[in-house]
């Protein structure tokens, strides 16, 4: 993809319309598990389904993020640490996230993964931008 060009990055929920939007043509989905994400009253992918999900978008060229955008509590660092644990064994494309800790932890301990920031970090100037590429 040229600069020129737009991707086209579409939600996905649960497998359905992930499926969706791959018929439709996007170029990539983002889409959350049960947890850890700021659409978990929604119906989103469980970990057992998420690599079929995997199969089927990387066999139509689309591209998967998963959603970790929302503020980890000190409670839950186990927790996400066990589920980042397991999602780098995934051909997962990268993870989208709120939290700067979190990023920070990915950093540190997945260097694989690739981070996007969410919109919902907030991203307002060039200051914040700087800190991110760090």
């Amino acid at each position: 993809m040229t600069r020129d060009q737009f991707e086209l990055l579409a939600p996905g929920g649960d497998v359905e319309s992930i499926k969706a939007a791959i018929a439709a043509g996007a170029d990539a989905v983002y889409c959350g598990l049960d947890r850890f994400n700021a659409r978990n009253r929604a119906a989103n992918l469980t970990l057992d389904n998420l690599n079929g999900v995997l199969e089927l978008a990387h066999a139509n060229q689309c591209q998967v993020f998963l959603t970790l955008n929302v503020l980890i509590l000190e409670s839950e660092i186990a927790a996400v640490m066990r589920l980042l644990a397991q999602l780098v064994e995934t051909d997962i494309d990268g993870v989208i996230v709120q939290d700067l800790g979190l990023a920070y932890l990915l950093k540190r301990h997945f260097p694989t993964l690739d981070v996007h920031a969410s919109t919902q970090l907030n991203t307002h100037n060039t200051g914040k931008l700087s800190t991110l590429r760090r």
